[in-house]
Protein backbone atom coordinates (compact mmCIF):
# COMPACT_ATOMS: atom_id res chain seq x y z
CA UNK A 1 0.00 0.00 0.00
CA UNK A 2 1.11 3.23 -1.37
CA UNK A 3 1.93 6.03 2.01
CA UNK A 4 -1.24 7.06 3.29
CA UNK A 5 -1.65 11.24 2.91
CA UNK A 6 -2.64 13.60 5.75
CA UNK A 7 -3.86 17.35 4.84
CA UNK A 8 -4.24 20.49 6.89
CA UNK A 9 -7.28 19.36 8.88
CA UNK A 10 -5.63 15.95 9.98
CA UNK A 11 -7.47 13.55 8.32
CA UNK A 12 -5.86 10.56 7.31
CA UNK A 13 -6.98 9.54 3.88
CA UNK A 14 -6.11 6.21 1.97
CA UNK A 15 -4.52 6.18 -1.25
CA UNK A 16 -4.97 3.88 -3.52
CA UNK A 17 -2.93 0.58 -3.22
CA UNK A 18 -0.16 -0.66 -5.43
CA UNK A 19 -1.11 -4.11 -4.70
CA UNK A 20 -3.24 -7.13 -6.40
CA UNK A 21 -5.64 -9.25 -5.02
CA UNK A 22 -3.25 -11.97 -5.15
CA UNK A 23 -2.03 -14.01 -1.73
CA UNK A 24 0.13 -12.50 0.79
CA UNK A 25 3.78 -14.19 1.06
CA UNK A 26 3.52 -17.76 2.73
CA UNK A 27 5.10 -16.42 5.76
CA UNK A 28 3.78 -13.21 6.21
CA UNK A 29 4.53 -11.12 9.96
CA UNK A 30 2.24 -11.95 13.03
CA UNK A 31 0.23 -9.07 13.61
CA UNK A 32 -2.49 -8.49 16.44
CA UNK A 33 -6.04 -8.74 15.14
CA UNK A 34 -7.29 -7.15 18.15
CA UNK A 35 -8.54 -3.25 18.28
CA UNK A 36 -7.63 -2.38 21.55
CA UNK A 37 -3.66 -3.21 20.93
CA UNK A 38 -2.95 0.27 19.20
CA UNK A 39 -0.35 2.46 21.26
CA UNK A 40 -1.05 5.66 22.15
CA UNK A 41 2.61 8.07 21.23
CA UNK A 42 4.05 10.06 24.51
CA UNK A 43 2.92 13.19 22.89
CA UNK A 44 -0.71 12.50 22.96
CA UNK A 45 -0.69 10.15 26.17
CA UNK A 46 -3.18 10.10 28.22
CA UNK A 47 -3.90 12.88 30.48
CA UNK A 48 -3.93 11.32 33.73
CA UNK A 49 -0.86 9.33 33.40
CA UNK A 50 2.10 10.50 34.99
CA UNK A 51 4.98 12.60 33.15
CA UNK A 52 7.97 11.25 34.82
CA UNK A 53 8.02 7.75 35.76
CA UNK A 54 7.46 5.24 32.92
CA UNK A 55 4.84 2.55 33.15
CA UNK A 56 5.39 -0.67 35.37
CA UNK A 57 5.85 -4.18 33.65
CA UNK A 58 2.21 -5.96 32.77
CA UNK A 59 1.25 -9.29 33.91
CA UNK A 60 -1.77 -10.70 34.59
CA UNK A 61 -1.96 -8.54 37.12
CA UNK A 62 -2.66 -5.77 35.07
CA UNK A 63 -4.56 -3.56 37.58
CA UNK A 64 -2.34 -3.87 40.47
CA UNK A 65 0.90 -3.42 38.63
CA UNK A 66 -0.39 -0.07 36.76
CA UNK A 67 -0.90 1.36 40.54
CA UNK A 68 1.24 4.12 41.88
CA UNK A 69 4.82 3.34 43.98
CA UNK A 70 2.58 5.29 46.96
CA UNK A 71 -0.57 3.67 46.79
CA UNK A 72 -1.47 1.40 49.90
CA UNK A 73 -2.93 -2.24 48.76
CA UNK A 74 -4.40 -2.76 52.08
CA UNK A 75 -7.91 -4.15 52.05
CA UNK A 76 -10.26 -1.37 53.12
CA UNK A 77 -13.01 -1.68 56.43
CA UNK A 78 -15.21 1.06 54.67
CA UNK A 79 -17.30 -0.60 51.45
CA UNK A 80 -17.29 3.22 50.40
CA UNK A 81 -13.92 4.22 50.45
CA UNK A 82 -13.35 0.81 49.21
CA UNK A 83 -15.14 0.66 46.30
CA UNK A 84 -13.44 3.99 45.16
CA UNK A 85 -10.05 2.86 46.07
CA UNK A 86 -11.04 -0.04 43.33
CA UNK A 87 -11.88 2.76 40.95
CA UNK A 88 -9.06 4.36 41.39
CA UNK A 89 -6.61 1.40 40.69
CA UNK A 90 -8.49 0.84 37.75
CA UNK A 91 -8.50 3.96 36.33
CA UNK A 92 -4.44 4.17 36.94
CA UNK A 93 -3.98 1.05 35.20
CA UNK A 94 -6.29 2.41 32.23
CA UNK A 95 -4.16 5.56 31.89
CA UNK A 96 -1.04 3.70 31.84
CA UNK A 97 -2.39 1.41 29.03
CA UNK A 98 -4.74 -1.28 29.92
CA UNK A 99 -8.20 -1.67 28.61
CA UNK A 100 -11.08 -1.09 30.87
CA UNK A 101 -12.68 -4.45 30.45
CA UNK A 102 -9.85 -6.10 31.38
CA UNK A 103 -8.78 -4.03 34.25
CA UNK A 104 -12.28 -4.57 35.83
CA UNK A 105 -12.17 -8.46 35.06
CA UNK A 106 -8.55 -8.38 36.40
CA UNK A 107 -9.23 -6.56 39.84
CA UNK A 108 -9.29 -9.30 42.41
CA UNK A 109 -11.31 -7.22 45.07
CA UNK A 110 -13.88 -6.42 42.96
CA UNK A 111 -15.59 -9.50 42.77
CA UNK A 112 -15.42 -9.71 46.72
CA UNK A 113 -17.87 -6.49 46.57
CA UNK A 114 -21.73 -6.67 46.34
CA UNK A 115 -23.99 -6.29 43.18
CA UNK A 116 -24.43 -2.74 43.84
CA UNK A 117 -21.03 -1.74 44.59
CA UNK A 118 -19.71 -3.25 42.06
CA UNK A 119 -21.89 -1.35 39.71
CA UNK A 120 -20.74 1.31 41.38
CA UNK A 121 -17.54 0.63 40.60
CA UNK A 122 -18.23 0.08 36.84
CA UNK A 123 -20.45 3.36 36.70
CA UNK A 124 -17.56 5.90 38.06
CA UNK A 125 -14.69 4.37 36.45
CA UNK A 126 -16.95 5.11 32.81
CA UNK A 127 -18.05 8.16 33.57
CA UNK A 128 -14.50 9.11 34.56
CA UNK A 129 -13.53 7.97 31.14
CA UNK A 130 -16.64 9.20 29.15
CA UNK A 131 -16.38 12.76 30.70
CA UNK A 132 -12.36 13.16 30.94
CA UNK A 133 -12.59 16.06 28.25
CA UNK A 134 -15.02 18.02 30.62
CA UNK A 135 -14.07 17.07 33.96
CA UNK A 136 -10.81 18.31 33.17
CA UNK A 137 -12.04 21.65 31.88
CA UNK A 138 -13.85 22.17 34.84
CA UNK A 139 -11.19 21.33 37.07
CA UNK A 140 -8.31 23.50 35.62
CA UNK A 141 -9.45 26.75 36.77
CA UNK A 142 -9.24 25.51 40.05
CA UNK A 143 -5.83 24.41 40.50
CA UNK A 144 -3.38 26.72 39.72
CA UNK A 145 -0.96 24.09 39.68
CA UNK A 146 -1.82 20.27 38.60
CA UNK A 147 -0.37 17.65 40.09
CA UNK A 148 2.77 16.04 38.27
CA UNK A 149 5.48 13.51 38.21
CA UNK A 150 5.25 11.23 40.90
CA UNK A 151 1.77 12.94 42.59
CA UNK A 152 0.59 13.04 38.89
CA UNK A 153 -2.36 9.93 39.86
CA UNK A 154 -3.49 12.47 42.93
CA UNK A 155 -6.00 14.13 39.59
CA UNK A 156 -7.35 10.88 38.92
CA UNK A 157 -8.99 11.27 42.78
CA UNK A 158 -10.21 14.84 41.75
CA UNK A 159 -11.62 13.74 38.67
CA UNK A 160 -13.42 10.69 40.46
CA UNK A 161 -14.57 13.38 42.89
CA UNK A 162 -16.08 15.88 40.48
CA UNK A 163 -17.60 13.03 38.00
CA UNK A 164 -19.53 11.86 41.77
CA UNK A 165 -20.74 15.66 42.10
CA UNK A 166 -21.09 16.88 39.06
CA UNK A 167 -22.52 12.88 37.10
CA UNK A 168 -23.89 11.03 39.57
CA UNK A 169 -25.24 13.27 41.67
CA UNK A 170 -23.38 12.23 45.06
CA UNK A 171 -24.34 14.31 48.03
CA UNK A 172 -22.00 17.09 48.43
CA UNK A 173 -20.50 15.87 52.02
CA UNK A 174 -20.51 12.46 51.06
CA UNK A 175 -18.79 13.75 47.74
CA UNK A 176 -16.08 16.25 49.49
CA UNK A 177 -15.52 13.78 52.55
CA UNK A 178 -14.79 10.28 50.33
CA UNK A 179 -12.59 12.73 47.84
CA UNK A 180 -10.49 13.98 50.75
CA UNK A 181 -10.00 10.51 52.60
CA UNK A 182 -8.78 8.72 49.16
CA UNK A 183 -6.54 10.95 48.96
CA UNK A 184 -5.01 9.70 52.24
CA UNK A 185 -5.48 6.61 51.24
CA UNK A 186 -3.55 6.22 48.33
CA UNK A 187 -0.18 7.67 49.48
CA UNK A 188 -1.14 11.50 48.59
CA UNK A 189 -1.64 12.95 52.05
CA UNK A 190 -0.35 16.52 51.53
CA UNK A 191 -2.51 17.21 48.78
CA UNK A 192 -5.29 16.62 50.96
CA UNK A 193 -6.00 20.15 51.50
CA UNK A 194 -6.03 20.62 47.85
CA UNK A 195 -8.84 17.78 47.63
CA UNK A 196 -10.66 19.51 49.94
CA UNK A 197 -10.25 22.85 48.38
CA UNK A 198 -11.67 21.71 44.91
CA UNK A 199 -14.15 19.73 46.38
CA UNK A 200 -15.86 22.52 48.26
CA UNK A 201 -15.32 24.61 45.53
CA UNK A 202 -17.20 22.43 43.07
CA UNK A 203 -20.34 22.49 45.45
CA UNK A 204 -20.72 26.04 45.10
CA UNK A 205 -19.55 26.52 41.36
CA UNK A 206 -19.72 23.48 39.92
CA UNK A 207 -22.64 23.15 38.11
CA UNK A 208 -21.56 26.50 36.37
CA UNK A 209 -18.54 25.39 35.57
CA UNK A 210 -20.29 22.23 34.13
CA UNK A 211 -22.85 24.38 32.20
CA UNK A 212 -19.99 26.32 30.15
CA UNK A 213 -18.57 22.49 28.74
CA UNK A 214 -20.35 20.61 25.83
CA UNK A 215 -20.23 16.67 25.25
CA UNK A 216 -18.41 16.89 22.04
CA UNK A 217 -15.48 18.23 24.89
CA UNK A 218 -14.82 14.87 25.96
CA UNK A 219 -13.93 13.98 22.22
CA UNK A 220 -10.26 13.44 21.26
CA UNK A 221 -9.21 17.08 18.91
CA UNK A 222 -8.65 14.31 15.86
CA UNK A 223 -11.51 12.72 16.36
CA UNK A 224 -13.98 15.72 16.81
CA UNK A 225 -11.82 17.03 13.62
CA UNK A 226 -12.61 13.94 11.93
CA UNK A 227 -16.58 13.44 12.65
CA UNK A 228 -16.96 17.08 11.75
CA UNK A 229 -15.52 16.84 8.19
CA UNK A 230 -17.05 13.89 7.53
CA UNK A 231 -20.71 13.51 9.42
CA UNK A 232 -20.77 17.55 10.70
CA UNK A 233 -21.27 19.46 13.77
CA UNK A 234 -24.91 18.53 13.91
CA UNK A 235 -24.26 14.47 13.99
CA UNK A 236 -21.31 14.75 15.65
CA UNK A 237 -22.51 16.82 18.44
CA UNK A 238 -25.12 14.39 18.63
CA UNK A 239 -23.01 11.23 18.49
CA UNK A 240 -20.86 12.37 21.38
CA UNK A 241 -24.06 12.76 23.54
CA UNK A 242 -24.84 9.28 22.35
CA UNK A 243 -21.27 8.23 23.68
CA UNK A 244 -21.62 9.40 27.06
CA UNK A 245 -24.35 7.67 28.03
CA UNK A 246 -24.69 4.14 29.43
CA UNK A 247 -25.14 1.66 26.59
CA UNK A 248 -28.77 -0.63 26.58
CA UNK A 249 -28.49 -4.34 27.38
CA UNK A 250 -28.89 -5.74 23.49
CA UNK A 251 -29.30 -9.59 23.32
CA UNK A 252 -29.85 -11.98 20.18
CA UNK A 253 -31.06 -14.92 20.50
CA UNK A 254 -30.89 -18.34 18.58
CA UNK A 255 -34.97 -18.60 17.98
CA UNK A 256 -38.11 -17.35 19.28
CA UNK A 257 -37.34 -13.42 19.83
CA UNK A 258 -40.68 -12.39 21.03
CA UNK A 259 -40.74 -15.16 23.66
CA UNK A 260 -37.97 -13.98 24.82
CA UNK A 261 -38.56 -10.46 24.65
CA UNK A 262 -41.41 -10.79 26.96
CA UNK A 263 -39.66 -13.00 29.22
CA UNK A 264 -37.01 -10.55 29.67
CA UNK A 265 -39.75 -7.51 29.60
CA UNK A 266 -37.39 -6.40 26.49
CA UNK A 267 -38.20 -4.24 23.80
CA UNK A 268 -38.11 -5.74 19.90
CA UNK A 269 -35.83 -3.91 17.27
CA UNK A 270 -36.64 -5.25 13.84
CA UNK A 271 -38.17 -8.34 15.19
CA UNK A 272 -34.72 -9.39 16.14
CA UNK A 273 -32.56 -7.59 18.79
CA UNK A 274 -33.81 -7.35 22.27
CA UNK A 275 -33.30 -4.71 23.77
CA UNK A 276 -33.47 -3.49 27.59
CA UNK A 277 -32.32 -1.19 30.24
CA UNK A 278 -29.81 -3.05 32.66
CA UNK A 279 -26.72 -2.12 34.64
CA UNK A 280 -25.60 -5.21 36.69
CA UNK A 281 -24.41 -8.87 35.57
CA UNK A 282 -26.27 -10.39 32.42
CA UNK A 283 -25.66 -13.86 33.09
CA UNK A 284 -28.44 -13.34 35.90
CA UNK A 285 -31.30 -12.80 33.88
CA UNK A 286 -33.04 -15.87 32.90
CA UNK A 287 -31.77 -18.20 29.55
CA UNK A 288 -28.05 -17.03 29.69
CA UNK A 289 -27.09 -20.25 31.57
CA UNK A 290 -29.05 -22.23 29.25
CA UNK A 291 -28.25 -20.84 26.26
CA UNK A 292 -30.91 -19.01 24.89
CA UNK A 293 -28.98 -16.10 23.82
CA UNK A 294 -26.10 -13.83 23.93
CA UNK A 295 -25.54 -10.27 24.46
CA UNK A 296 -24.89 -8.12 20.94
CA UNK A 297 -25.43 -4.81 20.00
CA UNK A 298 -28.30 -4.43 17.59
CA UNK A 299 -26.25 -2.81 14.95
CA UNK A 300 -23.17 -5.45 15.32
CA UNK A 301 -26.29 -8.57 15.17
CA UNK A 302 -26.94 -6.85 10.96
CA UNK A 303 -23.89 -7.71 9.48
CA UNK A 304 -24.44 -11.84 9.95
CA UNK A 305 -27.91 -11.58 8.73
CA UNK A 306 -26.76 -10.52 5.06
CA UNK A 307 -25.43 -13.47 3.49
CA UNK A 308 -29.05 -14.97 2.47
CA UNK A 309 -30.15 -18.53 3.15
CA UNK A 310 -26.99 -20.51 4.48
CA UNK A 311 -27.99 -23.88 5.20
CA UNK A 312 -25.39 -26.37 4.87
CA UNK A 313 -23.00 -23.59 3.60
CA UNK A 314 -19.28 -23.33 4.26
CA UNK A 315 -18.77 -19.90 6.19
CA UNK A 316 -15.39 -18.46 7.59
CA UNK A 317 -16.00 -16.23 10.55
CA UNK A 318 -12.54 -14.11 10.15
CA UNK A 319 -11.51 -12.13 13.59
CA UNK A 320 -14.33 -14.56 15.29
CA UNK A 321 -13.96 -13.87 19.55
CA UNK A 322 -16.10 -13.36 21.02
CA UNK A 323 -18.51 -15.35 19.02
CA UNK A 324 -21.64 -13.55 18.48
CA UNK A 325 -21.22 -13.49 14.95
CA UNK A 326 -20.54 -17.04 14.36
CA UNK A 327 -23.46 -17.95 16.68
CA UNK A 328 -25.75 -16.61 14.58
CA UNK A 329 -24.41 -17.82 11.66
CA UNK A 330 -24.35 -21.32 13.41
CA UNK A 331 -28.37 -20.76 14.24
CA UNK A 332 -28.52 -19.81 10.41
CA UNK A 333 -27.74 -23.22 9.77
CA UNK A 334 -23.90 -23.02 8.38
CA UNK A 335 -20.65 -24.50 8.81
CA UNK A 336 -18.61 -22.45 10.55
CA UNK A 337 -15.17 -21.91 10.54
CA UNK A 338 -14.37 -19.71 13.05
CA UNK A 339 -10.42 -17.79 13.20
CA UNK A 340 -8.80 -15.86 15.57
CA UNK A 341 -4.95 -15.21 16.17
CA UNK A 342 -5.70 -14.52 20.47
CA UNK A 343 -5.45 -17.41 22.25
CA UNK A 344 -7.62 -15.74 25.09
CA UNK A 345 -10.23 -14.28 22.91
CA UNK A 346 -10.87 -18.04 21.10
CA UNK A 347 -10.54 -19.28 24.63
CA UNK A 348 -14.02 -17.05 25.14
CA UNK A 349 -15.31 -18.00 21.89
CA UNK A 350 -15.18 -21.44 22.61
CA UNK A 351 -17.00 -21.18 26.06
CA UNK A 352 -19.47 -19.17 24.92
CA UNK A 353 -20.31 -21.66 22.01
CA UNK A 354 -20.19 -24.19 24.79
CA UNK A 355 -22.68 -22.29 26.52
CA UNK A 356 -24.99 -22.42 23.50
CA UNK A 357 -24.64 -25.50 22.69
CA UNK A 358 -23.43 -24.95 19.37
CA UNK A 359 -20.41 -26.13 17.67
CA UNK A 360 -17.81 -24.60 15.08
CA UNK A 361 -14.16 -25.27 13.87
CA UNK A 362 -12.36 -22.81 15.79
CA UNK A 363 -8.72 -21.79 14.49
CA UNK A 364 -6.02 -20.29 16.46
CA UNK A 365 -3.96 -18.22 13.61
CA UNK A 366 -3.44 -14.88 12.22
CA UNK A 367 -5.58 -15.17 9.40
CA UNK A 368 -3.30 -13.91 6.69
CA UNK A 369 -1.41 -17.93 7.41
CA UNK A 370 -4.99 -19.76 7.00
CA UNK A 371 -5.56 -21.85 3.79
CA UNK A 372 -8.51 -23.03 3.54
CA UNK A 373 -8.86 -26.82 2.34
CA UNK A 374 -11.45 -25.46 -0.21
CA UNK A 375 -12.87 -22.76 -1.61
CA UNK A 376 -16.20 -21.62 0.65
CA UNK A 377 -19.33 -20.15 -0.12
CA UNK A 378 -19.30 -16.85 2.33
CA UNK A 379 -16.98 -15.45 4.94
CA UNK A 380 -17.67 -12.71 7.31
CA UNK A 381 -14.80 -10.10 8.10
CA UNK A 382 -15.21 -7.86 11.20
CA UNK A 383 -11.97 -6.01 10.66
CA UNK A 384 -9.68 -5.13 13.38
CA UNK A 385 -10.22 -1.16 13.63
CA UNK A 386 -10.03 1.89 15.62
CA UNK A 387 -13.69 0.82 17.33
CA UNK A 388 -14.66 4.72 17.36
CA UNK A 389 -18.49 3.37 16.47
CA UNK A 390 -18.50 1.61 20.03
CA UNK A 391 -16.64 4.29 22.69
CA UNK A 392 -20.38 4.29 24.58
CA UNK A 393 -19.29 0.55 25.45
CA UNK A 394 -15.69 1.81 25.35
CA UNK A 395 -14.60 5.04 26.99
CA UNK A 396 -11.46 4.17 27.30
CA UNK A 397 -11.00 4.41 23.69
CA UNK A 398 -11.33 8.71 24.07
CA UNK A 399 -7.96 8.25 25.57
CA UNK A 400 -6.29 6.12 23.71
CA UNK A 401 -6.94 6.45 20.10
CA UNK A 402 -5.01 9.23 17.63
CA UNK A 403 -5.07 9.62 13.83
CA UNK A 404 -1.31 8.04 13.39
CA UNK A 405 -3.17 4.40 14.29
CA UNK A 406 -5.45 4.04 11.42
CA UNK A 407 -2.63 4.09 8.67
CA UNK A 408 -1.67 0.82 10.17
CA UNK A 409 -5.28 -0.23 10.39
CA UNK A 410 -5.86 0.15 7.06
CA UNK A 411 -2.87 -2.16 6.02
CA UNK A 412 -4.22 -5.08 7.98
CA UNK A 413 -7.86 -4.33 6.77
CA UNK A 414 -6.44 -4.36 3.47
CA UNK A 415 -4.61 -7.43 4.04
CA UNK A 416 -6.95 -9.45 5.64
CA UNK A 417 -9.67 -8.50 3.23
CA UNK A 418 -7.94 -9.06 0.21
CA UNK A 419 -6.26 -12.64 1.60
CA UNK A 420 -9.86 -13.41 2.06
CA UNK A 421 -11.61 -12.99 -1.23
CA UNK A 422 -9.14 -15.11 -2.37
CA UNK A 423 -10.98 -17.87 -0.68
CA UNK A 424 -14.11 -17.42 -2.22
CA UNK A 425 -15.92 -19.86 -4.82
CA UNK A 426 -16.96 -18.20 -7.92
CA UNK A 427 -20.52 -16.50 -6.67
CA UNK A 428 -19.39 -16.63 -3.23
CA UNK A 429 -20.13 -13.42 -0.96
CA UNK A 430 -17.79 -11.14 2.00
CA UNK A 431 -19.34 -9.73 4.65
CA UNK A 432 -16.79 -6.68 5.82
CA UNK A 433 -17.75 -4.64 8.30
CA UNK A 434 -16.03 -2.16 11.26
CA UNK A 435 -17.11 -0.92 13.95
CA UNK A 436 -15.94 2.43 13.32
CA UNK A 437 -16.80 5.82 12.14
CA UNK A 438 -14.01 6.71 10.01
CA UNK A 439 -14.42 6.03 6.44
CA UNK A 440 -10.73 5.82 6.23
CA UNK A 441 -11.19 2.25 7.76
CA UNK A 442 -14.91 1.53 5.78
CA UNK A 443 -15.56 3.02 2.34
CA UNK A 444 -11.97 3.70 1.67
CA UNK A 445 -11.07 0.45 1.70
CA UNK A 446 -13.88 -0.80 0.00
CA UNK A 447 -13.27 1.57 -3.00
CA UNK A 448 -9.93 0.59 -2.96
CA UNK A 449 -10.45 -3.36 -3.18
CA UNK A 450 -12.89 -2.56 -6.31
CA UNK A 451 -10.34 -0.44 -7.73
CA UNK A 452 -7.43 -2.89 -8.02
CA UNK A 453 -10.42 -5.94 -8.20
CA UNK A 454 -10.53 -4.94 -12.26
CA UNK A 455 -14.20 -6.57 -11.97
CA UNK A 456 -13.68 -9.71 -9.83
CA UNK A 457 -15.35 -8.43 -7.30
CA UNK A 458 -18.07 -6.47 -7.15
CA UNK A 459 -20.75 -4.58 -4.67
CA UNK A 460 -23.75 -6.35 -3.78
CA UNK A 461 -26.00 -3.89 -2.99
CA UNK A 462 -28.09 -4.20 -0.05
CA UNK A 463 -31.50 -3.91 -0.52
CA UNK A 464 -34.23 -2.12 2.30
CA UNK A 465 -36.07 -5.53 3.11
CA UNK A 466 -32.73 -7.04 3.64
CA UNK A 467 -31.12 -3.81 6.16
CA UNK A 468 -35.20 -3.36 7.95
CA UNK A 469 -35.00 -1.07 10.79
CA UNK A 470 -31.14 0.00 9.45
CA UNK A 471 -32.18 1.10 5.90
CA UNK A 472 -32.07 4.51 6.23
CA UNK A 473 -28.66 3.97 7.07
CA UNK A 474 -28.16 2.65 3.29
CA UNK A 475 -25.51 4.69 1.23
CA UNK A 476 -25.19 5.44 -2.52
CA UNK A 477 -23.17 2.86 -3.12
CA UNK A 478 -25.70 0.01 -1.31
CA UNK A 479 -23.21 -0.16 1.50
CA UNK A 480 -24.61 0.75 5.10
CA UNK A 481 -23.13 3.76 7.34
CA UNK A 482 -24.89 3.31 10.10
CA UNK A 483 -24.19 6.83 12.68
CA UNK A 484 -25.89 6.53 16.39
CA UNK A 485 -27.21 9.46 15.41
CA UNK A 486 -29.61 8.21 13.24
CA UNK A 487 -31.02 6.01 15.74
CA UNK A 488 -31.61 8.28 18.53
CA UNK A 489 -35.11 7.45 18.81
CA UNK A 490 -34.25 3.96 20.28
CA UNK A 491 -31.03 5.23 22.27
CA UNK A 492 -28.43 4.82 20.17
CA UNK A 493 -26.64 2.03 18.19
CA UNK A 494 -22.78 1.52 17.76
CA UNK A 495 -21.17 2.94 14.60
CA UNK A 496 -20.98 0.69 11.67
CA UNK A 497 -19.62 0.25 8.29
CA UNK A 498 -20.71 -2.81 6.42
CA UNK A 499 -20.33 -3.79 2.58
CA UNK A 500 -21.33 -6.71 0.91
CA UNK A 501 -19.09 -8.15 -2.00
CA UNK A 502 -19.40 -10.60 -4.37
CA UNK A 503 -17.54 -12.74 -6.40
CA UNK A 504 -17.61 -12.43 -10.18
CA UNK A 505 -18.42 -15.56 -11.66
Amino acid sequence: MTESSNDDSGITRLDKPVLCLTRPPSKPTQRSNKPNSIKSSSKNAPRFKPHSSSPRNSSTQETKNNMPAKSSHKKLENTVLQSRQIVFEILSAVNNGGQLDRCLASHAELEMLEGRDRRFVQLLATTCLRRRGQLEKIIAPLVTRRPFGSQAHANIVLAMGAAQLLFLKTGPHAAVDSTVELMRQVGFERLCGLANAVMRRLTRDGESLLAATQDYDNLPSWLKISWQHYWGDKATNEIAAIAMQPPSLDISVAKDPEIWAKKLSGTLIDGKTIRRAFDGDPAQLDGFAEGAWWVQDAAAALPARLFGNLQEKTVIDLCAAPGGKSAQLIAAGAKVIAIDINPKRLDRLRRNLKRLKMTAQLTLLDGLNYVPDALVDAILLDAPCSATGTIRRRPDILGRQESEDLTNLQSTQWELATTALSWLKPGGTLIYATCSLQPEEGEAIITAILDAAEGRFKIAPITLSEAGFFSRSINETGCLRILPSAYRDIGGVDGFFIARLISVP
